[in-house]
Order: C-alpha cells, then sequence, then structure tokens
C-alpha cells in the first residue's frame, strides 16, 4: 500500500510539472525551425540582391531598362501601358515552403519525434489529460495532491522496523536493568 501511494503520488507529480516545460521546450523548437526558414530566405534575398548590384554595376542592359523606368523614357510613337498600376494584375505571392503545421495539442510535439511520443501524444489528448495538466489554475490542487499522498503513504504505511526476537531479549534485559538501577 505504501508503494501503491507513493506511485499515485508520482504519477500525479510528474506530468504536473514536466509538462509545461515540455510544452515551453516544444514552442522553442517551433520557434527555431521556423527563424532557420527566415535565415534562408533572408540568406536566399541577400544572394537575389547581391546578383542585382552587380547587374547595375556591370550590365549595360539592365541599366537601359532601369533608365526607361525611372525617367519614363519612351521612344517616339511608342505607347506605354500601366499593367500594375492598380494591383490588379500583381502576382500572387508564394507560399512559405515550409508551412507551419497544425497543431494536435497544446504540446505542439515536432512531427520528427519518435512514434511512440506521437502515439501517447494523441492517447493523452483523446483522454483530456495534456489540457487537464496543463491547466495553470489546476496545477496547484496537482500538487497539493501530490504531496497529501506522499505524506499519507508515509503516516499510514511507512516500512517500520522490525527487530529479531533475539533483539527483543536484549531489549527486555536493559528495561530491566534500569529498573533495579533505579529501585
Amino acid at each position: 500500500m505504501f508503494l501503491l501511494l507513493l506511485g499515485l503520488s508520482f504519477f500525479v507529480f510528474a506530468p504536473t510539472v514536466l509538462l509545461p516545460i515540455l510544452r515551453d521546450y516544444c514552442d522553442l523548437l517551433a520557434e527555431e525551425t521556423q527563424l532557420a526558414a527566415d535565415v534562408a530566405s533572408l540568406e536566399a534575398e541577400v544572394a537575389r540582391r547581391d546578383e542585382l548590384m552587380y547587374a547595375f554595376q556591370n550590365d549595360a542592359v539592365v541599366n537601359e531598362r532601369l533608365a526607361v523606368l525611372d525617367l519614363h523614357y519612351k521612344r517616339p510613337n511608342e505607347v506605354i501601358l500601366p499593367v500594375l498600376g492598380d494591383g490588379s494584375f500583381l502576382p500572387q505571392q508564394a507560399d512559405n515552403p515550409i508551412q507551419v503545421q497544425a497543431s494536435r495539442t497544446a504540446l505542439h510535439l515536432p512531427a520528427y519525434w519518435p512514434q511512440w511520443a506521437l502515439r501517447a501524444e494523441s492517447w493523452a489528448d483523446s483522454k483530456g489529460l495534456i489540457s487537464l495538466f496543463l491547466d495553470p489554475s489546476l496545477r496547484p490542487v496537482f500538487l497539493l495532491m501530490s504531496c497529501g499522498l506522499t505524506i499519507a503513504a508515509f503516516v499510514l504505511f511507512a516500512p517500520r522496523l522490525r527487530f529479531s526476537p533475539r533483539d527483543d531479549s536484549r531489549m527486555s534485559k536493559t528495561v530491566a536493568s534500569t529498573a533495579q538501577a533505579s529501585s
């Protein structure tokens, strides 16, 4: 019974303490993945701008086109039609190649984690355990419940030291000798 109460105490204490830490860790992993994607897109933009800068410095055709655009230059009898005037002809923005996966639960476990962890997460979510243990208003209740179970285990069913019969005879001789000395 002692071990049962300690086990129950552990199974209440562990998710109460570890699930918020796991949630924060998974949020940091998701943020790190997003930042890595942002860095990669910014590096691609830097490379594109470096190529554009090189073209501005060294390519006469690019400079001619830039002059036509900036100075509104047109040849005689040339008609320039505004294509992007109201923005209705703008090409659609390409979606980010790394799309954020819709989260399955409040834990936000990454998809590359082991299959058993993902199954355990879906099982716990189907039983409502994840949201229960992540609820900040219930956290003190679970911690007190765990402490109460531990105290009950030690108070009610603590393992006791057992004396052998030989130790009992020594105790009775010690008690008898102290009783005779005091008389």
